[in-house]
């Protein structure tokens, strides 16, 4: 038994199947979704700052012309977002996109699903899952490009944490290039693997479906008599 059907109402509102419900917003609505993403993410990671360097000026007047300057390239930032989230998407998701009425549920038991392996007992669930499944095949999501740029990542902040730490020696500047240096290299060692045993899941589940939907195609043919 699963979460859909013996917890209806508690399953909508879990937090998953919330990210769900954006998710099959984006995939059908890229722009707009970019667009309220912005306006959200605009007050919440821009005016707080800028509040507080107003807060801590000694003369908040003069600081007004540095804010507005600040706002510049935030808005910019807002801009290319909007901009380029259909780029984005499209190399993220490939050709496969989830139908507008998806239940985020399903989403949400169809990515279970293909963890577990196997068919769901739900048509629903296994439609949705059959995307999914399409959309591990893009490029983007290949264990290379994850690796690639893992180790990209790595060799970056590695090189900013030596040249930190023969600069100023060990202190709270230091701190933060190394922790990003231990996080991209927790993705060499474990995301690629990862990534490679989520797209085989995926493989395996998209074999079964287009098995058994052509099998069911075939049962339901026409009769041919004689």
């Amino acid at each position: 038994m699963n979460e859909h059907t013996t917890h209806p109402r508690s399953a909508r509102r879990h937090p998953r199947a919330l990210f769900g419900r954006m998710q099959v917003y984006a995939q059908n609505h890229p722009r707009a979704y970019a667009v309220r993403a912005s306006l959200i993410l605009f007050p919440v990671v821009v005016l707080p700052p800028l509040v507080l360097c107003v807060l801590v000026a000694d003369d908040w007047r003069s600081a007004v012309p540095a804010l507005l300057a600040g706002l510049a390239p935030a808005a910019v930032m807002m801009a290319l977002m909007v901009w380029l989230m259909p780029v984005f998407l499209r190399r993220t998701l490939g050709t496969s996109t989830l139908a507008p009425g998806t239940d985020p549920v399903d989403l949400l038991e169809a990515k279970r699903q293909l963890r577990r392996g196997g068919l769901h007992e739900r048509d629903s669930v296994n439609r949705a899952a059959r995307v999914v499944a399409a959309q591990a095949e893009a490029g983007i999501n290949s264990p290379r490009t994850v690796t690639v740029i893992s180790v990209i990542g790595l060799l970056l902040f590695g090189t900013l944490s030596v040249l930190n730490l023969r600069a100023h020696g060990p202190g709270v500047d230091a701190v933060f290039p190394l922790v990003i240096t231990l996080l991209f290299l927790g993705y060499v060692l474990f995301l690629g693997p990862w990534v490679r045993r989520y797209r085989q899941r995926a493989r395996d589940f998209a074999r079964l479906y287009d098995e058994r939907e052509a099998a069911r195609r075939s049962a339901s043919g026409p009769t041919v008599h004689r």
